[in-house]
């Protein structure tokens, strides 16, 4: 993907500002104040919606992103990035794998109100068509059988999929079902007493899923962007109409990724796709009648992409190109000059050329300075991010050469400054 060039300023950089973070037990905030923009407001019909660019994890546009609401089959896609994880990470098996269906897993399969492929109990399917059946056509049974490979039970995985989520900051949910069903609808791998409980998440935490998947991933997208497949003999049809040739017709390339159904979620729908070069996360939760076949979820996040892109535009801000001041101590001057040692990308409004910027300086930081030398992380102000590491988005580096005072004159602003 060609989103991958700015990796750095979500991983790499990541890494560094928590690493500053962490050596100076408390970031200073200097110059510009830290207040951010709130992102485009968008108007559309849904409980909750959100624009996430997946390389950077801005924020680009939300409405509600904050409620949470049912997840329905949406939940699949965390159920994909642990499979994922756990071929390439755990090396618990490879896509080759055979996955022994359990008796209660295959009751599911023969649900005539669920969607589904038939499963055999005692019989095995490879991993890679099971992943296949869950993205593609939400077959539900398919994404329990995954979960019991990866974990061993149905209940084990579920506290397998908090603990993912409790590791990227999302604690605020309700989490039952591998593949987003009622406690009901699952019989036996019932997680719970209450079999009304279903998965619920906000829109802000399900884009946080989504755009793990496609960052650590990406080989998720050449199954999302398929039309269909086959299922041992049985065809299965991708549910998502905004694919290319699909049921909607799209002035956007999506290729990708997973809708979600329920009496209670109605609609919902996380899409990826690619714009100006970025790939983008977005999520609507909660439009639409309780109708599968029902296009709104669709039309809905067009409307939700017309509504964003129209006010905003990608800039790629030069390495160097940024100026903002730190305070410095013992130097010959008190403030220091900083620029972005890295190019940045960010989505601003179209009247808009530059982030405003402040500098979260590294601890301790004082005279003598070097030019080129790191004082801290520039962080935008200007931006609203999925997580707060995203922030900071470059390394800042001094701009000049500055002096260590003498000690008498070190000792004479120190006594100024009490006074």
């Amino acid at each position: 993907m060609k989103t991958r060039h700015i990796h750095s300023q979500r991983q790499v950089l990541k890494g560094c500002a928590v690493g500053i973070l962490v050596l100076t037990m408390g970031t200073a905030i200097f110059s510009v104040p830290s207040v951010h923009a709130a992102p485009v407001m968008t108007n559309i019909a849904a409980k909750g919606a959100i624009v996430v660019d997946a390389a950077t994890g801005q924020i680009i546009a939300e409405q509600n992103m904050n409620q949470v609401l049912p997840a329905a089959s949406t939940s699949k896609l965390l159920t994909s990035y642990l499979v994922n994880q756990a071929i390439t990470k755990d090396k618990l098996f490879n896509w080759d794998s055979p996955v022994k269906i359990s008796r209660n897993v295959a009751k599911v399969s023969v649900e005539p109100e669920l969607t589904n492929v038939p499963l055999k109990a005692g019989q095995s399917y490879s991993v890679k068509k099971l992943y296949q059946a869950a993205l593609l056509g939400s077959a539900n049974a398919a994404a329990m059988a995954l979960g019991d490979a990866i974990s061993g039970s149905q209940q084990a995985y579920i506290d397998d999929m908090k603990q993912q989520l409790a590791t990227w900051g999302i604690h605020n949910v309700t989490i039952n079902s591998a593949a987003g069903l009622l406690n009901s609808q699952v019989y036996s791998d019932a997680v719970g007493t209450n079999p009304n409980t279903e998965n619920l998440m906000s829109a802000k935490d399900m884009a946080i899923v989504a755009t793990h998947l496609v960052d650590d991933y990406p080989n998720v997208i050449q199954t999302t962007a398929l039309p269909h497949t086959d299922f041992y003999g049985t065809p299965v049809e991708s549910t998502d109409a905004l694919l290319p040739g699909g049921k909607v017709k799209s002035p956007y390339h999506f290729d990708g990724l997973k809708t979600g159904t329920s009496v209670k979620a109605h609609q919902n729908f996380v899409g990826t796709l690619t714009y100006d070069n970025r790939r983008l996360i977005t999520v609507v939760y909660g439009t639409g009648p309780v109708d599968g076949e029902d296009p709104t979820r669709f039309y809905e996040t067009l409307k939700l992409l017309d509504q964003t892109l129209s006010k905003v535009h990608f800039v790629m801000v030069p390495k160097g190109s940024l100026r903002a001041t730190t305070k410095l101590e013992n130097g010959t001057t008190k403030r220091l000059s900083v620029t972005n040692e890295q190019p940045i990308g960010v989505w601003l409004p179209r009247k808009q050329s530059q982030p405003k910027v402040s500098v979260a300086a590294n601890q301790g930081f004082s005279a003598p300075v070097k030019r080129g030398e790191t004082a801290g992380m520039l962080k935008l102000d200007d931006v609203t991010y999925l997580s707060s590491h995203d922030e900071f988005a470059s390394p800042a580096v001094a701009n000049h050469d500055v002096k260590k005072i003498g000690f008498l004159a070190q000792l004479w602003q120190n006594i100024l400054a009490l006074f």
